[in-house]
């Protein structure tokens, strides 16, 4: 049964004519659960009426207490405001390479891109998140091999041209130096 205190909550509002001119239908079905409830039907015959289970309209009444009507919208996302805003991402990318540039060898892995949007841009996202921002910025999360810090490019290259006679190098060019 309802308090008196949301019984009162409902009173002041005609949920029937702001049912008629919501056009979200989700939205809409709260507003007739909430209709019914003002009506004084309990939360087991609003749930029935509308095939729902009652812990949904008790879920719609609570936001609803929270409030207002304009809480009826349904819940907001929270990660929806953790997403790194797109003034951003250019200097995501460049903070990404440096982080490369500066490890000297071995991979930079998810788990420290994940830090790194944390520490230096304050969005919070998971493993799955970040390897989904760096596809949508067509940024590679992947090397094929790590480059050694003691690596010499010069003596690489040479001996490849002594291994194989005529043929060109190969050499991948240097973008952290």
């Amino acid at each position: 049964m309802l308090s008196q205190h949301i019984i009162d909550q409902l009173q002041p509002y005609d949920f029937d004519r702001l049912a008629h001119k919501e056009k979200d239908g989700r939205r809409r079905l709260r507003l007739i659960a909430l209709a019914h409830l003002k009506d004084g039907k309990s939360y087991t015959e609003v749930a029935a009426a509308l095939r729902l289970t009652r812990h949904a309209v008790m879920r719609w009444v609570q936001w609803f207490s929270a409030g207002g009507v304009a809480r009826l919208a349904g819940m907001p996302h929270d990660w929806s405001t953790q997403r790194l805003a797109k003034a951003q991402e250019e200097a995501f990318r460049q903070a990404v390479e440096q982080l490369q540039c500066e490890r000297g060898g071995g991979r930079v892995r998810g788990k420290d891109i994940r830090q790194l949007l944390d520490r230096q841009f304050g969005v919070a996202y998971s493993l799955n998140g970040v390897y989904d921002l760096m596809k949508r910025l067509g940024m590679v999360w992947i090397s094929a091999r790590a480059v050694s810090p003691s690596a010499d490019p010069v003596a690489q290259a040479e001996f490849k041209k002594k291994l194989r006679p005529g043929s060109r190098s190969n050499a991948a060019p240097e973008h952290c130096a």
